[in-house]
């Protein structure tokens, strides 16, 4: 089954002054499945939202390669590839055109791909994808300025909707969102995702989102993908210390029961990466080896389609099972 977004060992730096660059994503290799969730979660700054750009092509790596529904986006895309990776913004309000209507944006991809043959028809296709994400046909005379966020949001579903993709960047979609209205948003794109099949590549860092949505997560650290798997796994027996200290800093609603354990330390510059494992300045379990060799991310034992990126990661399980 062909992948619908694929990164085969991609590396993208971000030149600055001073031949100095950000090491924004350093040799990710991921690919999403139709039907899947995948989730990459991580601390601000990580290069998720370089990787998000990265699966629609609106930057292109510096090494490696990025292929949408099978084709390398170093080439121009055929119209069905572009049509096949769709992208929701974390900003629904910069997302749209503020002067144009809202039936205006979401009718856009339908006249660009063609997908209607006249302006009737197009319009009801367009009053089709706004109840589809469970908003009103009229909506489509209003402009961005007079809807909520959440609705705001569910436009830009419906507008990714419209090329008919099989799958979806969503790049924090609920971030600028109310807590009521993130449980609304969700909803919805589970049952998208159930109605239609559709895969996600979801950019997060709320974590308790990522796991009421995924089922695949990969978590990043500056630039690099230490561990990946499926979602239940990594969220109920995290391997890599960073996934163990990340699931630990979240807030649990009996806060008696256990204490918040913050991951010590600042994140380092991107542009002057630590050698060796990136993680070893914060990491509680470093060895000298840490400090020179950069782990490979490799399966883990007994664990079907499981990896993490730590060269401790045997030593560590045993420790916390005994």
């Amino acid at each position: 089954m062909t992948a619908l977004v694929e990164f085969d060992q991609v590396t993208h730096h971000y030149p600055l002054a001073r031949r100095q660059v950000v090491h924004a994503v350093e040799g990710v290799s991921l690919s999403l499945r139709p039907g899947q969730t995948l989730a990459v979660v991580g601390e601000s700054g990580c290069g998720k939202s370089t990787l998000a750009r990265l699966a629609v092509g609106l930057v292109t790596p510096t090494a490696g390669q990025v292929r949408l529904a099978g084709e390398p986006v170093s080439r121009p895309l055929s119209r069905e590839a572009r049509r096949a990776v769709q992208f929701v913004s974390q900003n629904p309000w910069s997302a749209l055109n503020p002067r144009k209507t809202i039936g205006h944006s979401v009718g856009l991809p339908l006249l660009v791909h063609g997908l209607c043959a006249t302006k009737g028809e197009r319009a009801r296709r367009v009053a089709e994808l706004l109840e589809q994400v469970g908003l009103p046909a009229d909506h489509a005379r209003r402009r961005p300025g007079g809807v909520s966020g959440g609705e705001l949001q569910r436009v830009t579903v419906a507008r990714a909707l419209a090329a008919r993709p099989r799958a979806i960047v969503l790049d924090e979609p609920t971030a600028s969102l109310d807590a009521g209205v993130k449980a609304t948003v969700v909803n919805l794109l589970l049952d998208l995702r159930r109605s239609l099949g559709l895969g996600y590549l979801l950019i997060t860092h709320e974590l308790d989102i990522a796991r009421h949505l995924a089922t695949h997560v990969a978590v990043m650290y500056l630039g690099r993908i230490v561990e990946h798997g499926p979602a239940a796994e990594i969220f109920d027996s995290p391997r890599h210390p960073y996934t163990r200290t990340l699931l630990a800093a979240v807030p649990v609603p009996d806060p008696t029961r256990r204490q918040l354990i913050a991951v010590p330390g600042e994140v380092p510059s991107a542009v002057h990466p630590p050698p060796g494992c990136a993680f070893h300045p914060r990491c509680p379990h470093v060895a000298d080896a840490c400090r020179d060799e950069v782990p490979l991310l490799m399966e883990v034992p007994d664990r079907a389609g499981r990896r993490s990126a730590c060269l401790r990661d045997r030593e560590i399980a045993r420790a916390a099972s005994e």
